[in-house]
C-alpha cells in the first residue's frame, strides 16, 4: 500500500501504525517529518526504543536479528534501516530472491511491538536516470506493508508548502517573494525550511520579511545578478554591465563561481534556441528530457536570454567565459581586470 507523507502523519498521529514502512524518495523534509511522527507514536521519543542500522555497513541479517531481540528497557521499539538501497544484491540473482523472500516471511509474522522502517532516500523517481533504480528498490521491498512516497513536489505544491512553513513560523512574506525563494531553492523543502528558520530569527517578533532581507541572508539570491548581467550584455550596455560587476565585487563575489553560473545560463539558453522552444512550458519539457530540472519562472528567464542573443553570440560568449575562467585560475590573477576585460569583449 502506498501513501503520501501528509496522510501518513495523520494516520500515525491517530494511533494507527503498521509493522513496517518503506520511506521512498529524496525529499529530506518529508523524511524527517515522518520519522518524527513515527518516533512520537511508537516510542514516545524514548531513545531506548530507537535502533538505527546503516545498511551500507551492516547486512539485512543484522537488522532481522535486532527485530527478534528483546529489550529490557522498552516495551515498543522502532528499528530504522538507513541507506536501505545498499541492501539490494547486485543484478538478478538467487541472493536477491532469497532476500526478498526473507522480507516477506518477516512481515507475514512480525514481532509484536516492533516497527521497522527502511529509508531509501537516494533516488528521485522523477529523474529520468534514477527512475529505474527507484522502481527496482520499490520492487525489492514490495512486501513491506506501507510505502511512503517522498518525492519532490512540483512548483505549485512547493509554493503552497512554503506558504504553510512561513505561516507556521509566524512570518509575513509576500507571495511573489516566497515564489522567488521557492525557485531559488529548487522546491527543496528541507532547504526552504532551513532558510525560513534563519529568516524568522532575523525578523524577530515583527515577522516581516522583504526581498531585501532574502537577498541579504540567502546566498542563492545573489545569483539573480547573473540574469541582470546577461540583460546588460544583450543590450551591449557596457556601463551597466561594469556597474553590476562592481556591485558583485563589493559583495565579495567569488568570480569562478559567477563565471560558472553565467556559462551554465548561456549553455541552457543555447539549448533552448536549438530546441526551438516557444514558451516556458516547452522549455521545462525540452530540458527535462535531458535530465535538467528547471522551474517555470527560470524557464521564462532562459527564454528571454535565448531571444536576446543569436546562436553565434551565445557560442562566442561561451568561449569568452572559458578563457576568463582559465585566467582566473592562473597564478596571482587580477580578478577585476579579467572580469572587466570579459565585459569589454562581450559588449564589443
Amino acid at each position: 500500500m502506498a501513501t503520501k507523507p501528509k496522510a501518513f502523519v495523520k494516520s500515525v498521529e491517530g494511533g494507527k501504525t503498521e509493522s513496517g514502512y518503506l520511506f521512498l524518495g529524496n525529499e529530506m523534509f518529508f523524511k524527517d517529518l515522518c520519522r518524527q511522527a513515527l518516533r512520537k507514536a511508537v516510542i514516545d521519543d524514548d531513545p531506548e526504543g530507537l535502533v538505527e542500522i546503516d545498511l551500507k555497513k551492516e547486512s539485512l541479517a543484522r537488522l532481522w536479528d535486532e527485530t527478534r531481540s528483546l529489550s529490557l528497557f522498552a516495551t515498543s521499539r522502532l528499528i530504522i534501516g538507513v541507506n536501505a538501497e545498499a541492501a539490494l544484491p547486485r543484478g538478478r540473482s538467487r541472493a536477491a530472491d532469497e532476500a526478498r523472500e526473507e522480507i516477506a516471511q518477516y512481515f507475514a509474522n512480525p514481532t509484536p511491538g516492533v516497527v521497522v522502517v527502511f529509508e531509501c532516500t537516494q533516488f528521485d523517481a522523477r529523474e529520468r536516470d534514477e527512475k529505474a533504480k527507484s522502481e527496482r528498490v520499490e520492487k525489492f521491498y514490495d512486501a513491506v506493508p506501507v510505502t511512503v512516497e517522498m518525492g519532490r513536489l512540483g512548483p505549485q505544491d512547493s509554493l503552497r508548502a512554503c506558504h504553510a512553513l512561513a505561516k507556521r513560523k509566524g512570518l509575513q512574506v509576500e507571495t511573489e517573494v516566497l515564489a522567488e525563494l521557492t525557485d531559488m531553492m529548487g522546491g527543496d523543502l528541507a532547504r526552504l525550511d532551513s532558510e525560513l528558520e534563519k529568516l524568522s530569527l532575523y525578523a524577530g517578533k515583527a515577522g516581516v520579511i522583504t526581498r531585501a532581507d532574502i537577498e541579504l541572508l540567502t546566498p542563492e539570491a545573489r545569483q539573480s545578478g547573473v540574469f541582470e548581467l546577461s540583460d546588460a550584455l544583450a543590450r551591449k550596455d557596457r556601463g551597466r554591465a561594469l556597474e553590476i560587476v562592481h556591485t558583485l565585487a563589493s559583495g565579495g563575489a567569488y568570480w569562478p563561481m559567477q563565471i560558472a553560473l553565467l556559462a551554465g545560463l548561456f549553455r541552457q539558453a543555447l539549448a533552448v534556441r536549438e530546441l526551438q522552444a516557444r514558451d516556458s512550458r516547452q522549455v521545462v519539457a525540452a530540458l527535462g528530457r535531458y535530465g535538467v530540472r528547471i522551474w517555470p519562472s527560470r524557464a521564462q528567464q532562459l527564454l528571454g536570454v535565448a531571444r536576446q542573443f543569436s546562436k553565434r553570440e551565445l557560442e562566442r560568449a561561451l568561449m569568452c567565459f572559458f578563457k576568463a575562467d582559465r585566467d582566473l585560475r592562473s597564478p596571482r590573477p587580477d580578478d577585476r581586470v579579467i572580469m572587466e576585460r570579459l565585459i569589454v569583449e562581450l559588449t564589443a
